[in-house]
This record gives C-alpha cells, sequence and structure tokens, in this order.
C-alpha cells in the first residue's frame, strides 16, 4: 500500500465519520422536535377539555408519567445531538 493509498483511505474514514456526525445532529434534532411537538398537542388537547391522547389513541398514563415520558424521550435526543456535534468536532481536527 502507497502513501497516496493510506491518505485517501484516511480521507475517506475522515468523511465517512463527517457524515455519521451530520446524521447524529439531524436524528438529535428531530427526536427532540418531535417529543416537543408531541407534547404540547397532547397537553393542549387535555387543557381544551379533552381526555389524554397520544397520537388519538387514548392513554391511562396520568399527565405526570407523560411528562417524564416527554422529558426521558427529550434528553435521549439531546444526547444523540451532543454527541453528533462532538464527532463533528472531532473529525474536523484529525
Amino acid at each position: 500500500m502507497t502513501e497516496r493509498d493510506r491518505l485517501s483511505d484516511f480521507k475517506l474514514s475522515r468523511a465517512m465519520n463527517m457524515v455519521a456526525a451530520l446524521l447524529r445532529i439531524v436524528v438529535g434534532l428531530v427526536v427532540l422536535g418531535l417529543s416537543y411537538s408531541t407534547y404540547k398537542s397532547t397537553f393542549s388537547a387535555m387543557e381544551s377539555g379533552g381526555k389524554l391522547q397520544v397520537f388519538g389513541v387514548e392513554t391511562g398514563a396520568s399527565s405526570g408519567q407523560l411528562t417524564a415520558g416527554f422529558v426521558v424521550v427529550g434528553l435521549i435526543g439531546a444526547f444523540i445531538l451532543i454527541k453528533g456535534v462532538m464527532e463533528l468536532l472531532r473529525a474536523r481536527q484529525d
């Protein structure tokens, strides 16, 4: 394997790492956005006198349980987002 081949492999590996980091950032943002929008739609319907429904399905969970679930999903999205940003910064340093 020549030096040129090794350099080419390094550039390909770096590009793949950057693409993976960008995908993680996008997925993290999507998870955060969907969690927040589902939370808002669920509780806005409940405030107007309706029952607790998630995606049109009535749930037996309390509002506290639903809030905790949405917070956990939001934290998972934030973790994915932070991991993507850290990987992107690390890939740019190499």
